[in-house]
């Protein structure tokens, strides 16, 4: 009777100790789990190799970022801003009105709306067109397959200015020196993609092979 009493003591000192070793278990987890949960996020960021906080004096975009343009307006796109360009513009005839600017507009000849990409002036056939910059004759089309004879002329920093529905002046050709106001062609017979338009100058202006308004240069038309 005395063991089987000792026996259950033992067995219930056991379960004590096992109970106590488990709370203290239970203790410390929590205690872990805890102070893992308090610690400050940016801490183990600054202590993770090769990854920056969002404080760093140079992140991209900052003011202090040695590669940033001060002078640069973040909202403008560069291609899309013609080139500056040397030289005084003058006027492709002495007197004529403009008939369509550089804009979206319906185009009786195609019989559809499309943006234009010149500016026309009305005048009739044979009116005097003039270069309106200095630059090299670079292209001469007296034969087109629809009429559309032009003189391409090549300016500085990337600029070229297109006379079209013209017919060239004679003598002229290729490689030739031309300055503002100097006699190229003149109007020809209404004929091409225009034709409809009547008798006119086609005049393109473009910077570095893209499109520009003309009056951009010419500042003719009434704002």
């Amino acid at each position: 009777m005395e063991k089987e009493k000792k026996s259950k003591k033992k067995v219930l000192l056991y379960y004590l100790i096992l109970a106590a070793c488990l709370l203290v278990i239970a203790a410390v987890t929590v205690t872990l789990v805890l102070t893992v949960g308090q610690k400050d996020p940016s801490d183990i960021i600054d202590n993770k190799p090769g990854v920056t906080t969002p404080d760093d004096d140079n992140k991209p975009g900052d003011n202090n970022d040695p590669n940033k343009d001060p002078n640069k307006d973040p909202n403008k796109d560069p291609d899309n801003k013609p080139t500056v360009t040397t030289g005084v513009f003058g006027l492709p005839m002495q007197s004529a009105p403009v008939s369509a600017g550089y804009e979206f507009r319906y185009d009786v000849t195609l019989d559809r709306y499309c943006v234009h990409q010149g500016m026309d002036f009305e005048a009739a056939a044979g009116t005097q067109v003039c270069a309106v910059l200095e630059g090299t004759v670079a292209e001469i089309v007296t034969d087109h397959i629809i009429g559309e004879n032009y003189v391409k002329i090549n300016h500085t920093n990337g600029m070229t200015s297109t006379y079209k529905y013209i017919d060239a002046k004679s003598g002229l050709k290729v490689g030739d020196s031309v300055k503002c106001g100097d006699v190229i062609g003149t109007i020809a017979q209404a004929n091409g993609m225009e034709m409809k338009q009547g008798e006119h100058l086609h005049l393109e202006i473009s910077v570095d092979g893209k499109n520009a308004d003309p009056d951009v240069y010419l500042d003719i038309v009434e704002k």
